[in-house]
């Protein structure tokens, strides 16, 4: 036995006093007694705290850990719903890295895997449809819309939206590939007929490329017309056109233009009337009055006083002339008049050109007599037709 305040030995098993340090040794008792009970009392409440503690501890992680997940659950939902699902993925992953056996982020892991593969043949879809081959990109549709079955979760959505927007291209593409094979206003307002039935959005582009179409028609049939210097021609197509394709400002402008060309046209060939009328006016004239020319006049006197005259004239008009005639005067060295007369050039008939000659014979004038040319007159040809 040992002593509880000094630790020395007990030297008599009975003693009542602890021969070291004088203390009673009841008191011993009295002190383990109290030691144990009060260790019977805080090691059961120790252990409820530790336990609690541990509780609260675990209660507080899982608490985090849910919060966590959750969050990224939802995270991953918007951003799904937004098309943007590698993003979406990501946000799955990181939950599960909290949660590995958590069902709705399984589940929704699925989906979106399932959402990306059918993005991606949508994607190839879509390339089909701007090469134009609307057929079999119908059919990759049909078959992708087979392959979403009747699956209504939200994070399909926007992927059914695109889908049906990819019809709709299809459709439209379609219809675009009938309209640039017309080659008509009519045939284009034939086709606007065939559009009521279509959805709105469907129908105003469908319209649009019919009045572009138009506008294209009308623009290089007019250009062709004016070309030609068919003016009114040109403003009928442009004015059919504008039927449809109201205020279209580059029909009205083209349409300005025609006028504005039109005008200048018909008083450039009013001007080149007036001039040509005026040139045939003095050209009538001036075969009336300056077409023959005398180009030789001469005048010989034989032995036996007799003149003998010759000449030539030429035609430098622009018409046939005939039955001319010269007219003349013979006088003497004194200016007296001898003889006056009239003579005819042969041939009778000179074209733009040509040369005739004429002859006549005054008798009995002597030396040194003169002949002068009074005056030439002709005839025009008369003009057929």
């Amino acid at each position: 036995m040992f002593c509880i305040n000094c630790g020395a030995s007990f030297l008599e098993k009975n003693a009542n006093y602890c021969s070291h340090c004088g203390k009673r040794r009841n008191d011993h008792h009295k002190l383990i007694n109290k030691k144990t009970h009060l260790l019977s009392f805080f090691i059961p409440v120790g252990s409820f705290l530790s336990v609690l503690f541990v509780l609260l501890f675990v209660y507080s992680h899982e608490t985090e850990v849910n919060g966590n997940v959750i969050t990224y659950q939802e995270k991953a939902e918007k951003a799904a719903l937004a098309g943007e699902y590698n993003k979406a993925l990501d946000f799955v992953e990181t939950g599960l890295s909290y949660r590995n056996n958590y069902d709705v982020l399984l589940d929704e892991k699925k989906l979106l895997l399932t959402i990306m593969d059918l993005n991606e043949d949508l994607t190839e879809v879509e390339k089909k449809i701007m090469n134009e081959q609307y057929e079999s990109a119908q059919r990759d549709l049909d078959l992708l819309k087979r392959q979403m079955g009747t699956n209504r979760s939200p994070l399909f959505v926007k992927l059914s939206h695109e889908i049906k927007q990819a019809e709709t291209s299809v459709k439209v593409g379609e219809m675009k590939e009938e309209i640039n094979k017309l080659e008509s206003i009519d045939e284009l307002a034939d086709k606007l007929a065939t559009f009521y039935s279509l959805e709105l959005q469907e129908a105003t582009e469908l319209k649009q490329q019919i009045y572009t179409k138009m506008v294209t028609i009308s623009s290089v049939k007019a250009e062709e017309s004016m070309a030609n210097k068919h003016f009114n021609q040109a403003l009928n197509v442009v004015d059919e056109a504008l039927q449809y394709v109201v205020n279209n400002e580059k029909l009205l402008s083209l349409k300005d233009r025609i006028i504005e060309e039109k005008t200048g046209f018909e008083q450039a060939e009013q001007e080149r009337i007036n001039k040509a009328l005026q040139a045939a006016k003095m050209e009538e004239q001036h075969n009336l009055t300056k077409a023959v020319e005398l180009t030789a006049v001469n005048i010989k006197v034989d032995k036996y006083g007799d003149a003998y005259i010759n000449g030539a004239v030429k035609n430098n008009g622009t018409e046939t002339v005939h039955s001319i005639v010269i007219e003349f005067t013979v006088s003497d060295e004194k200016g007296k008049e001898l003889e006056s007369g009239k003579t005819n050039v042969f041939p009778n008939k000179l074209e733009p050109g040509e040369t005739g000659d004429f002859e006549h014979v005054t008798y009995s004038t002597k030396e040194n007599a003169k002949v002068n040319i009074m005056n030439i007159s002709w005839l025009l040809e008369e003009k057929k037709g």
